[in-house]
């Protein structure tokens, strides 16, 4: 597990200030620390299985500057220093406000602090995943990608009985989209979407990695069951 986190007390003055419509840093960051993740994976970074780093402007840091490793706990975080938090905050917001450039230079500054970061736990643990080789790699790639991927579930993706439609079911993970399920349903005969949901409510911010459990067909809709639970989505063929 690998997650941002914002500062506690300037979030809760900014989400009182919105009326309770403030996007807060962990969802905003999600999709871009998934992104980097899968890259990785499979990865042992320090023993620990979560990471987070912590962004500090106005609240008590929690530990010292830094890297700060519980290995008895299985976690670890990592606290950021208040002038890198602070621009982060404000790239955050004129990101959003302004221009798809400042976007891209919000998701390049977020994936820069993840790498920098990792490569210096690594390093700290001799350098056995080559972290610092491999940086400038995955940055670029990121950045060709504009930091989203699909990945094709093809076990749970699914004709439907007569073979007139196919039902394909992606994990999506990227900036501004979190880690996400999408059904697409397609018409064999034209290869056209005739129907594309989200599952899920963008950003989602939960790891969706082996979250899908079972899909099938009814009729003209089609179920996604998740985590072995009661929970399930539909996606429905337009009646016409």
């Amino acid at each position: 597990m690998l997650s941002l986190e914002g500062d506690y007390a300037l979030e809760k003055r900014e989400k009182e200030k919105s009326n309770y419509c403030y996007i807060h840093l962990h969802a905003v960051t999600f999709g871009i620390a998934q992104y980097i993740l899968t890259e990785l994976m499979p990865i042992d970074l320090d023993g620990c299985g979560r990471l987070t780093i912590r962004a500090n402007v106005e609240q008590e840091m929690m530990g010292w500057p830094g890297y700060n490793p519980v290995p008895k706990m299985g976690v670890s975080w990592y606290n950021l220093d208040i002038e890198t938090s602070r621009k982060l905050y404000d790239l955050k917001r004129f990101s959003k406000a302004f221009s798809e450039e400042l976007s891209n230079e919000f998701e390049q500054f977020v994936a820069g602090i993840i790498m920098d970061v990792l490569v210096e736990i690594d390093r700290a643990h001799g350098d056995r995943n080559r972290l610092a080789e491999r940086r400038d790699e995955i940055m670029n790639k990121m950045r060709e990608c504009g930091c989203k991927k699909e990945i094709l579930l093809e076990k749970y993706s699914k004709f439907r009985r007569d073979r007139k439609y196919k039902a394909k079911v992606y994990r999506c993970i990227g900036h501004g989209i979190g880690d996400a399920i999408r059904v697409d349903l397609v018409n064999c005969k034209t290869d056209d979407i005739v129907v594309s949901e989200w599952l899920d409510e963008l950003p989602h911010t939960v790891d969706m990695v082996g979250a899908v459990t079972r899909t099938g067909w009814n009729g003209d809709s089609f179920n996604v069951t998740f985590f072995r639970s009661d929970w399930t989505e539909t996606v429905k063929l337009p009646e016409n």
